[in-house]
């Protein structure tokens, strides 16, 4: 039996599309990325970016995974 394996971490999301190719296309180390996954959500400034890779790899992007409440109200700037 065929079961979709399911992106609801961002360990899979950066697993699928590589946390190479993350890096580069988001101009960021891979320490960042690293960080990301201990954290368990992207910085929202990212979304844009790993949604199109998703995308392209025909993979599913759950919003959940973003931090879009904490960096909205914390104010930081994007890297």
């Amino acid at each position: 039996m065929y079961y979709r394996l399911g992106m609801d971490k961002t360990s899979d999301i950066c697993d699928a599309l590589g946390r190479k190719e993350m890096g580069q296309r988001l101009g960021v180390s891979r320490a960042a990325i690293a960080n990301a996954v201990a954290d368990g959500r992207f910085p929202s400034r990212w979304y844009k970016v790993i949604s199109r890779m998703c995308e392209e790899s025909n993979r599913d992007c759950p919003m959940q995974l973003f931090n879009f409440a904490d960096e909205s109200l914390s104010g930081e700037d994007a890297a």
